[in-house]
């Protein structure tokens, strides 16, 4: 079948078929834009990973701290009470040989705690009371002690770091 027009229907061909140079032209200004944009999005991926990966070594390194931490805590409060015994023991010891003895460990594990970061808390007598730092057994009138201010110490307290392990067991001026 003819059309009335073929005048139309070439004039229809010439302006749907680009011309060559149009043709090359326009697809390569997309392909490179196509890959700017990709080669922008790789380098937004890569930036957002290692950003993760660096927060996931800080997490890492954040984690072990704690766990170490953790341990050491454990570890020194299951060894406080013999401490104190030992403390006990030189207080009450009537064997001069015996209390030397039980000295001289007492130095060398308290010697090997303050290595790993642990050390005392014995406030003199005239300081401010720390609810935070000491356990106040009872209240003293005393001349010249303000308060709410250290009497005596009862008891020495332990800390590591800032992590209170034991309080300072002390009487508070009323």
């Amino acid at each position: 079948m003819m059309t009335e027009h073929p005048e139309e229907q070439v004039d229809m061909q010439e302006t749907e078929l680009p011309t060559e140079e149009a043709a090359t032209e326009e697809p390569q200004l997309c392909a490179e834009d196509q890959l700017r944009l990709e080669l922008h999005e790789a380098n937004e991926a890569k930036l957002r990973a290692l950003a993760d990966f660096k927060n996931y070594q800080r997490r890492s390194i954040e984690n072990e701290a704690r766990a170490v931490e953790s341990g050491m805590v454990r570890v020194v409060r299951s060894i406080l009470p013999s401490v104190e015994q030992m403390n006990l023991a030189i207080a009450h010891g009537g064997d001069a040989a015996v209390v030397q003895g039980f000295q001289m460990a007492l130095d060398e594990l308290m010697k090997g705690l303050s290595e790993c970061g642990v050390s005392t808390i014995a406030p003199e007598t005239g300081d401010a009371f720390d609810p935070q730092m000491h356990e106040a057994m009872m209240r003293q009138e005393v001349e010249g002690v303000e308060t709410d201010h250290v009497v005596s110490l009862m008891q020495t307290g332990f800390r590591l770091g800032d992590i209170v392990l034991q309080p300072a067991k002390v009487s508070v001026g009323g």
